[in-house]
């Protein structure tokens, strides 16, 4: 039988091309590592992943009042911790200076503002709203912020801009007497909850032309003590409808924020989570008196959540910390989840508790249990 050889150059050529091949093989591997963005669309459509995504966001106070403070200040926390989902928290009065308000920070653990002067002092006061250029005044300063994150984010990581719902903005920019109002002038709140939602919704499409792929809705109305029934169901949620509706086409994702102001509040989520074009629920799952897996069994979408960002998390050590954000996963399933803070997290958190909580979710095998 003739045998075949190989002349020592040949050899070489052969040991060169499975090199090269080898390296080709490592290069694919490295290009099929999940991305940022596909790994929030899969967690959105309650896919595997290889991976459990964490999102994390806090006020910036006083140099978010400018676009580049509060950008400078987003993308070096991003960069601090690398999250896979970055929150634009813009300062918490935003929507109601342009309006006519006035807000300043007073040290508050949460970084945000506080209305030092109100738009409307009484019911004639709600006739005086305009429409407002959304590219303009302070929420031109957001849209510019967006368009300055945009130029880190843009391949890097998603992005989500946050938009307070109309009855949210109503109610500060009346001083927190939303409720009344609606008892004694109804059609005239009306009439504004109009106008203050189709701002909201430019600026909403503002800030999605400006960079941002998906949007973050807060509401402060979605618990049983905050406000009515009756109210709830004629001033809240038909508005918290229509802005959906005109904004959902344009935003790659929609998450919305339930927000849950003392411990063990009940929030109205069975109706609130069965609203259209909504991709992902966020609340104080640590402490309202829904659960992180009761709440994520309801809503059968993406829930947001986990740490307890007003207990250990601030407070604790890094492990324990660490320990309370795996529990909670644990409890919950890693499928369909991004881990969060149910709120805001507090300026006076350690950034070593920060870090330690997005180092145990990177070590969690998504795939454990299943």
């Amino acid at each position: 039988m003739a045998h075949s050889h190989l002349s020592t150059p040949a050899i070489g050529h052969l040991q060169r091309l499975l090199f090269f091949e080898n390296l080709i093989i490592i290069d694919a591997d490295k290009a099929n590592a999940m991305s940022k963005f596909d790994l929030l669309k899969e967690t959105f459509l309650g896919n595997p992943v290889e991976r459990v995504p964490i999102s994390l966001w806090k006020h910036h106070p006083e140099v978010d009042r400018s676009p580049e403070g509060l950008a400078q200040a987003e993308i070096a926390f991003h960069k601090k911790h690398d999250h896979d989902l970055l929150k634009i928290s813009f300062f918490g009065h935003y929507p109601c200076i342009d309006f006519g308000c006035k807000a300043a920070y007073d040290g508050a653990i949460t970084g945000s503002t506080t209305l030092t002067e109100a738009a409307v002092n009484a019911t004639e006061d709600w006739e005086t709203l305009e429409p407002l250029d959304v590219n303009t005044g302070e929420f031109g300063n957001q849209v510019r912020a967006v368009e300055l994150i945009r130029a880190y984010s843009h391949g890097r990581v998603p992005t989500m801009s946050t938009i307070f719902d109309p009855p949210m903005v109503a109610d500060r920019i009346c001083g927190r007497q939303f409720s009344r109002y609606a008892d004694e002038a109804p059609e005239i709140l009306h009439g504004a909850l109009e106008l203050i939602t189709e701002v909201l919704a430019d600026f909403a499409r503002a800030t999605l032309e400006a960079g941002a792929d998906g949007l973050f809705i807060a509401s402060q109305h979605s618990t049983f003590s905050s406000i009515s029934d009756a109210h709830y169901d004629e001033f809240v949620y038909p508005y918290d409808v229509k802005l959906l509706s005109k904004v959902r086409r344009k935003a790659q994702f929609v998450v919305l924020h339930l927000h849950a102001r003392e411990e063990n509040e009940k929030i109205r989520f069975d109706k609130i989570v069965k609203t259209p074009g909504v991709d992902g629920v966020n609340w104080e799952d640590q402490t309202s008196n829904l659960s992180l897996s009761q709440g994520k069994k309801i809503a059968r979408k993406a829930v947001f959540g986990g740490i307890d960002h007003n207990g250990v998390f601030r407070s604790g050590s890094p492990d324990e910390a660490k320990e309370q954000v795996l529990e909670a996963v644990k409890a919950a399933g890693a499928r369909r989840l991004v881990v969060a803070p149910g709120c805001v997290i507090t300026v006076d958190t350690p950034p070593e508790n920060i870090q330690a909580v997005v180092d145990g979710v990177r070590g969690i095998d998504p795939f454990e249990g299943e």
